[in-house]
């Protein structure tokens, strides 16, 4: 084929397809792993009257509203022995069809983001009337959501499990460049790693930085899990009762300080109540510190100058901003667009000196055999000493885990202070607005039980809950009423899930979601929102039964997660496969136990909706009565 400007067609295309792609990412301000649905809206309510009633109209009348030409002739060749003696009709028939190969371009560009924005609209005002409507449709014609030109919505339970097993086919890579702020800049640092494990589907990344992080973060430590998050529930919970109101906002009390009590004196990294001593020699909560020499010579600062020991409110500022970065600010177009992405830098960079802060002081503990808080930060540095001490015992654990050995030197490059800060950073920035979110859904979904706005199945009830919230620790049905409680969460949050989908992209042309053929560039929003509602697999999809099968699958248990418990294919607000959440044992127990704290009040009623801020991305307010 012809090479018109260096390119043939194929070429064409597909750097076309990529140009679409970063459309489709710009016209798409839409979060990941948190939910997004409209103020009021649960999974089986229908539509307001005044909205709109079909996502596949909306689509219909996009495509309708940006037709495509027919695809662009093959360009002709100089060669082509009817040129012979016209030379001026090859240049007639090159320049038409340069016309039309731009035409085509542009034809399919502006296909791609109206069909992009219909998608983003509905996902960010009425997801489930558009999950409804797409698994109502006939498998055999609607396996999946597939425009002729567009992102793809992956919608049905079994094809929504395989697109998330399938990491070598559908990816992670939207968003992981901006995970990889956080890793050391490779012209300062030429081996550094670029990569953060959950932004990552490179085997030879991943598999390792996985066993790794689930060494240091086991379901092996429930019981400290449970009275951390139990202590911190209940400490709001007596605050409320104290003030003699009657009410309590759970968004800004339980939902926000429990995963920040997790994120302390779990993962190791700590806010300080300001004036308070800190951990760090005679610094205390809200006073800067000197920018480690050490970390400069890896790590590039482009916003501070200066670290700081956070508060609370500049610990909670600081993930929420970085995580908003990573997975929501996409949409160049929207005004705080560079607002947002100022903010996230800032705060990468803030978190990133003082988890860098932390690491020195507990290594220099540890490097003098003092004793140090039982962390996942500090537990990844006695890795990094007990490697340092005896290489081939822990080498051959992880080898055997991995079922091969590994290259000289490999874990020692994964155990440095360079990687433990951003693996550090990156557990972080994802172990606190998602459980805030989903504390607050859940909540909300518990008041729309107690509302009759569900059915209900098996002696589910929002009496029972109660009754399981007031069993005390010495009673005979104490672990019994732990694990109700805990399937009243999950079932609440399946139902009002803190997000609907998961964003992934193809890498490769395939045809393993149904027989449909997908193009390699594809991007694919993965509905697990959808997913727990399809009656494929979930019978009574919209009703509120705490007796449902969880269908527990042993997930690699016979190698790298030996240790993981199975996971989940009815539950799927963690995911699924290899991207489950790696703080999936701190997820379900601050759930529960918040969820625990909450119905000891009482009877519990409802004072607001649930508030979303102006993007109608984060909970912001949920008043509760008690």
């Amino acid at each position: 084929m012809a090479k018109p400007n260096g390119m043939t067609i194929k070429e064409q295309l597909y750097g076309m397809a990529c140009r679409i792609i970063k459309l489709i990412k710009i016209a798409l301000g839409k979060k990941q792993g948190a939910s997004s649905h409209g103020e009021g809206e649960t999974p089986d309510s229908p539509p307001l009257p005044t909205q709109r009633t079909s996502f596949l109209n909306d689509i219909a009348k996009a495509e309708a509203g940006s037709p495509v030409p027919s695809p662009p002739p093959v360009f002709p060749s100089p060669d082509d022995p009817k040129y012979v003696d016209d030379p001026d009709a090859y240049t007639r028939d090159k320049q038409a069809a340069e016309a039309a190969a731009a035409a085509f371009t542009a034809a399919v560009k502006v296909r791609g983001a109206a069909v992009a924005q219909v998608i983003s609209q509905w996902l960010a005002t009425m997801p489930y009337a558009m999950f409804h409507e797409l698994l109502a449709q006939p498998r055999e014609t609607m396996p999946i959501f597939k425009p002729a030109i567009g992102p793809v919505v992956v919608m049905r339970h079994s094809e929504v499990i395989r697109c998330l097993e399938r990491t070598d086919l559908f990816t992670v890579d939207p968003y992981a460049a901006e995970m990889a702020r956080a890793t050391d800049d490779e012209a300062k640092h030429s081996d550094a790693y670029s990569h953060f494990m959950l932004g990552t589907d490179r085997d030879d990344l991943y598999r390792l930085d996985d066993v790794i992080l689930r060494r240091a973060v086991s379901r092996t430590d429930k019981d400290t899990l449970l009275r951390l998050t139990r202590d911190e529930a209940e400490r709001w919970i007596r605050q409320a009762q104290a003030e003699g109101v009657g009410e309590i906002d759970v968004v800004t009390t339980v939902a926000k300080f429990v995963p920040l009590r997790i994120v302390g004196d779990y993962l190791g990294v700590h806010y300080y109540d300001a004036g308070a001593p800190s951990v760090l020699p005679g610094l205390q909560g809200g006073d800067s510190f000197p920018l480690d020499d050490n970390l400069q010579k890896v790590f590039t600062f482009t916003k501070i100058k200066e670290g700081k020991v956070p508060t609370a409110e500049d610990l909670f500022s600081w993930v929420k901003d970085a995580f908003r970065n990573i997975f929501n600010n996409f949409n160049q177009a929207y005004p705080k667009f560079a607002e947002f992405r100022e903010r996230g830098i800032i705060a990468t960079e803030y978190l990133s000196a003082y988890v860098f802060a932390l690491l020195q002081h507990y290594k220099a503990h540890l490097q003098q055999g003092e004793t140090v808080p039982d962390t996942m930060l500090t537990r990844l540095l006695c890795m990094q000493l007990e490697l340092e001490r005896d290489a081939d015992k822990l080498e051959k654990e992880f080898a055997t885990l991995l079922g091969a050995s590994l290259p000289a030197g490999e874990l020692a490059r994964r155990l440095s202070d360079s990687m433990i800060r951003s693996n550090v950073f990156g557990t972080v920035v994802g172990a606190v607005v998602n459980p805030q979110e989903a504390t607050a859904r859940i909540l909300d979904s518990m008041l729309c039980l107690k509302e009759g706005k569900y059915e209900m199945l098996n002696g589910t009830s929002f009496e029972q809950a109660l009754h399981w919230a007031a069993v005390k620790p010495d009673e005979a049905d104490y672990a019994q009423s732990l694990e109700g409680l805990r399937k009243y969460a999950l079932e609440a949050l399946r139902l009002k899930p803190q997000g609907e989908v998961l964003l992934r992209m193809c890498v490769k042309d395939n045809d393993v979601l149904a027989g449909v053929p997908l193009r390699k560039g594809t991007l694919v929003f993965a509905a697990y929102a959808a997913a727990m509602l399809d009656t494929e697999v979930m019978p009574n999809p919209t009703a509120f039964d705490i007796t449902r099968d969880e269908q527990l699958q042993p997930y690699l248990q016979d190698h790298e997660r030996a240790r993981e418990a199975p996971q989940s294919l009815v539950y799927l607000q963690h995911g699924y496969g290899r991207h489950k959440c790696l703080g999936r044992y701190a997820s379900e127990i601050t759930m529960q136990e918040s969820l625990r704290a909450m119905l000891r009040l009482g009877s519990l009623e409802r004072r607001s909706a649930l508030k979303m801020d102006e993007q109608n991305l984060y909970a912001i307010s949920l008043k509760i009565g008690f």
